[in-house]
């Protein structure tokens, strides 16, 4: 038998499994050094990042580790905690977090050097240095007796190393910098917000005080960074925030149901919503608060709930949280949890019902959620807008009732600003005393939930009506909130669109009143050529391009509009050539219908050989280029101009046309509380717009 003091087995595969290839991020891997801190009963555990220095050390006061400990517990891959010294620690009596003793291989991710020291109350310090190349090159060796590495003894400790006479203390050098590039506040955000332990730096330290410190600075929870984001939360089955924990967000309490024949499995917490699904990105992390972390044993057992839910509501979108569900991890059961904690079993009955519970919590905090803002934005416009709320009390009986239903279906609407909130009240309400006006009221009271696709309906039927522009106008702004909602099939919404501009084209040019010729829809170029030109086209790329619409004016002027669907983000770099190809077949069929009339080509063309009939409008939410960085309007629309193109953003399409009931505003007199409320909205608006 060897004489050296340690002795490490395992090999290379199992270290790249286990730990090269299992952790990412150095917070991931510190989250398993903290863990073991806790097991080891330690009042606080300190951490250096220096990054800049090229080390993290790891420093505990727990109860160390003798040379028989070290070689049984630390060096050895995959020692069962749980089932060797049983499920809690033997002072504090803390529930084991640790339990598959493959944790301490998170060090080989992010370094090729590891330093441990440790020291009992009852014997002198120990320790060794893991040098990774010297562990590789071992574990390469072509016989099995050979493939045994003994890390390098550690001869001298100084006495101050423990304070406290006890401890462990593990240094990480030679860092991989790819994997330890998160910031310091990103490490203290992520460590905070994977353990359920930070309120326990306020107890006595004789009853079991934990405290992690990171630079000479404690964890709290202010360092979480989503309490202090969120709008509402609900606490679940009477759980309780630490009063260290501070939120200002609005408190609901949901309980669910334990399973049938376990009383004690059921889940705890909180889920909580942002304002806005942009609130969930924090600016120096590429981790954001866009998941539902589930702990067991007061650390994460699972970071991705929300993938594994099916629950496509629109409150996802807004949604973060941390449940607890200890019967996830009972001693003596069968482990669940992938190594990397990322993923569940789903086929075991006790995920089934997590998935089960968590659901049935999404439910009512759905509801509430939605009931909460429909609230929240409803008094927001009376008291930003007075006016508003002296018309609606002005109403009586069912013309007040379809009023109201009218707001709060706006009120509820997510996904858009504030401003487009208000436009669309104010083009609500125009359309509504139109409705009130021809004795229509009824189809808004008749409707049980009025919502943005049930308005584009009943507003459909006004088509006929001397006065359409002002129901156009809500129209064309509910397709675009039809879009943002995604409450219709994304094809579907598209062509809807597509053929409510084709009827009303002056959402594209106020000057448009109708289109003066036979409107072209989803047709390739070559068919255009043929069924609109009488002349055969050249069969290639070019002229089997689809356009979406296209318009001839009265001045010969050919408009080709293509719409790209609300969320998409547009490459600037993809759309110009795009474009390159529709306007270049478009010339072609203009120059080969010209030279079929026997007449030669006597409209000039551009720098780039376009014809100057043709003209290209691009319907888009943003234009963006190719590292994602939005473009301003004036910048993307000069790379489009050579193709005599121009983008239009949905954004813009109320602006042009409220210019259509501008007169009608203007009219309001003394007594008509509907105009000075909708020119209230319109002024407050427009207001906006210019600060």
């Amino acid at each position: 038998m060897s004489d050296s003091l340690y002795t490490l087995t395992v090999d290379i595969a199992t270290i790249d499994a286990l730990g090269r290839n299992l952790y990412s991020n150095a917070a991931a891997v510190l989250t398993e050094f903290v863990a073991n801190s806790w097991d080891a009963d330690a009042n606080s555990v300190n951490i250096q990042y220096d990054r800049d220095n090229d080390f993290i050390k790891i420093c505990d006061d727990g109860s160390g580790m003798d040379l028989e400990k070290l070689n049984a517990r630390f060096l050895t891959v995959g020692y069962h905690k749980r089932k060797l010294e049983g499920d809690v620690s033997p002072k504090y009596k803390r529930p084991f977090m640790g339990q598959k003793g493959i944790g301490k291989l998170s060090a080989f991710s992010i370094a090729d050097e590891i330093t441990v020291l440790s020291k009992t109350d009852e014997q002198e310090a120990h320790g060794f240095t893991i040098k990774v190349d010297e562990l590789e090159k071992k574990m390469n060796e072509a016989r099995s007796i050979d493939r045994i590495y003994h890390p390098a003894p550690i001869k001298e400790i100084p006495s101050s190393t423990f304070p406290t006479n006890h401890g462990t203390q593990i240094k990480l050098s030679k860092l991989r910098s790819k994997r330890v590039h998160l910031t310091l506040n990103a490490v203290r955000r992520r460590i905070a917000r994977r353990f359920d332990v930070l309120h326990y730096a306020n107890v006595p330290k004789d009853e079991g005080r934990f405290e992690i410190i990171i630079n000479d600075k404690a964890v709290t929870y202010e360092d979480r960074g989503d309490l202090q984001k969120l709008e509402y939360i609900w606490l679940l089955n009477g759980f309780k925030l630490p009063e260290e924990a501070k939120t200002s967000a609005t408190v609901f309490q949901i309980t669910t149901e334990p399973d049938a024949g376990n009383s004690d499995w059921n889940i705890s917490g909180w889920i909580g919503s942002v304002k806005h699904p942009k609130d969930r990105v924090f600016d120096d992390d590429t981790e954001t608060m866009k998941n539902i972390i589930v702990l067991a044993r007061k650390r994460p057992i699972q970071e991705g709930l929300l993938d594994h839910l099916n629950y496509d509501k629109h409150f996802t979108n807004y949604v973060t949280g941390q449940i607890q569900a200890d019967y996830l991890d009972e001693n003596g059961s069968d482990d669940l949890a992938t190594s990397d904690r990322q993923r569940l079993v789903e086929s075991d009955p006790r995920v089934q019902l997590l998935y089960k519970q968590v659901k049935e919590a999404f439910k009512t905090a759905d509801q509430q959620w939605s009931d909460s803002r429909t609230t929240s934005n409803t008094k927001l416009l009376y008291k930003t807008l007075p006016e508003v709320k002296k018309w609606l009390d002005s109403l009586k009986g069912d013309s007040k009732q379809a009023a109201s239903k009218m707001i709060n279906s706006i009120a509820k609407i997510d996904s858009i600003s504030s401003d487009d909130r208000f436009s669309l009240y104010q083009s609500s309400m125009i359309a509504f005393t139109r409705l009130q006006q021809h004795d229509e009221l009824s189809t808004l009271s008749e409707v049980d939930s009025l919502t943005p696709e049930t308005l584009l309906k009943i507003l459909t039927s006004y088509s006929s009506y001397e006065d359409v522009e002002y129901a156009e106008i809500v129209r064309s702004r509910l397709l675009v909130i039809n879009k943002l909602q995604n409450l219709l099939d994304t094809n579907a919404l598209e062509n809807t669109t597509r053929d409510f501009v084709a009827s009303n084209p002056w959402l594209l040019d106020p000057s448009w009143e109708r289109a003066t010729e036979n409107i072209v829809k989803e047709k390739s170029f070559r068919r255009v050529a043929k069924e609109e030109y009488k002349i055969d086209f050249t069969d290639d790329s070019e002229s089997n391009s689809r356009v979406d619409l296209k318009y001839l004016e009265s001045t010969d002027r050919q408009v080709i509009v293509e719409f790209k669907r609300y969320d998409r983000k547009v490459k600037i770099n993809e759309i110009r050539d795009q474009i390159l190809r529709y306007a270049k077949a478009m010339t072609r069929v203009l120059q080969q219908y010209d030279e079929s009339k026997g007449e030669k080509h006597q409209y000039p063309t551009n720098e780039r050989g376009i014809d100057n009939r043709v003209n290209i409008i691009i319907i888009v939410q943003g234009v963006f280029d190719e590292d994602g960085e939005m473009l301003k309007p004036k910048t993307a629309n000069s790379e489009v101009a050579l193709y005599n193109a121009k983008f239009l953003y949905f954004s813009d399409m109320l602006v042009q046309s409220s210019e259509r009931y501008k007169e009608f505003i203007d009219a309001a007199n003394e007594d008509d509380l509907v105009g000075h409320a909708i020119k209230a909205v319109e002024d407050y608006c427009k207001n906006n717009q210019s600060s």
